[in-house]
């Protein structure tokens, strides 16, 4: 076998210096980020006090598919301060609170300074473009009145898009005592008074008196004696 010269060598090196810079950019093309990134939205409801559930949604469109998108976040903010950050990675489906980390869908809990996750209440649901995160948290340590809370994700290269959300007053806050005391009075007073009227429609007729057949008997008869 013949022997490449030293001129042959430095031919098929520049050969293939020149071969990785035409597919450099071919390459690069092929992981750079979409022109435009993902866009969110999200709430937060329920109270603040120790011992309630507070509700987190976020909702994430991400062009050319869920997929690309990396991570969640909710972060409990109190002023410039930090009070609770919650994770969900979607490739390894876990939660991190904290420096805690549980697996979605079993039954294990992570606890923070404030918020208290279990596995089992966490929901994602994909599709197409679009990534809803549903997440309910118990509220292990009271949180400050007028805190805010920023609902975000990051996708693959390590774009983020947030939005910071106040809490969410629910619509429908139930039905309280004091309604169902009124609605009971008022279906008592109601009942009274059409149980009356009615009473008074269908009262019989007055049964007769024996003293008065009688007396009437008597004066009947006085009156043809004197007539006689």
């Amino acid at each position: 076998m013949r022997r490449m010269s030293r001129r042959g060598l430095v031919a098929a090196a520049v050969l293939c210096v020149g071969t990785l810079a035409t597919a450099g950019p071919v390459l690069a093309q092929t992981v750079s980020p979409p022109p435009k990134g993902a866009s969110v939205q999200g709430e937060v409801t329920g109270a603040l006090e120790a011992g309630s559930t507070l509700t987190f949604t976020v909702d994430a469109t991400m062009p050319g598919g869920w997929e690309a998108l990396h991570l969640v976040e909710i972060v409990v903010l109190s002023g410039d301060q930090e009070l609770e950050r919650l994770a969900y990675d979607i490739e390894d489906v876990h939660v991190a609170v904290g420096d805690q980390e549980i697996v979605v869908g079993t039954g294990a809990v992570a606890t923070g300074e404030h918020l208290r996750v279990s596995g089992a209440d966490v929901v994602v649901t994909t599709g197409a473009g679009n990534l809803s995160f549903h997440l309910s948290a118990d509220v292990a340590r009271a949180l400050p009145e007028g805190v805010r809370f920023r609902l975000g994700v990051e996708d693959d290269f390590g774009v983020q898009t947030q939005v910071t959300k106040g809490l969410t007053e629910p619509a429908d806050k139930g039905i309280t005592w004091s309604t169902v005391v009124t609605a009971v009075l008022v279906a008592l007073l109601a009942g009274g008074l059409v149980g009356n009227v009615f009473a008074s429609k269908r009262r019989p007729a007055p049964r007769a008196s024996v003293y008065g057949a009688i007396d009437r008997r008597i004066r009947s008869e006085r009156e043809a004696n004197s007539d006689a």
